[in-house]
């Protein structure tokens, strides 16, 4: 007949919900884990196009990023791109055409990272030796 004492111990930790007619399973549960806080950065970039990656999320754990910024501390871009990268590509949350050295672009909104994913920041239109920097902030979830 299903469950139907939610005084049993198999309603522990409030793991099932009535939805108005059963009790049911519930659903995945989230729960705040920690700040996400991060910078990236490298004193020796290549000419050319430069991809500035965070550590993967961990099994078990979500980021949530709300900002991310990249900046050339010492010469102009010719673009600059923050966003995702998730197994082999590279998914764009925003951009611009590059701009003066030692300004940055930066990014806010809601972007959900799940395990094995890394933020990214792409600076174009480096010069050999550039100090580029990379900065994402948000929180981590927890998969309870």
């Amino acid at each position: 007949m299903g469950i139907t004492n939610p005084g049993e111990p198999y309603f522990k930790d409030g793991g099932w919900h009535w939805n108005g007619s059963a009790w049911i399973k519930g659903g995945l549960a989230f729960e705040y884990a920690g700040q996400l806080l991060g910078r990236v950065f490298t004193t020796t970039a290549a000419a050319g196009t430069n991809t500035l990656l965070s550590g993967a999320v961990p099994a078990g754990s979500l980021y949530v990023a709300t900002a991310m910024a990249v900046r050339n501390a010492n010469n102009v871009t010719t673009g600059r791109v923050v966003g995702i990268f998730q197994g082999s590509v590279q998914y764009w949350l925003g951009g611009d055409g590059g701009g003066a050295a030692d300004t940055a672009f930066s990014w806010r909104g809601v972007m959900v990272a799940v395990a094995g994913d890394n933020l990214l920041g792409i600076l174009n239109g480096c010069t050999a030796g550039d100090d580029i920097y990379f900065y994402y902030s948000g929180y981590i979830m927890r998969l309870t």
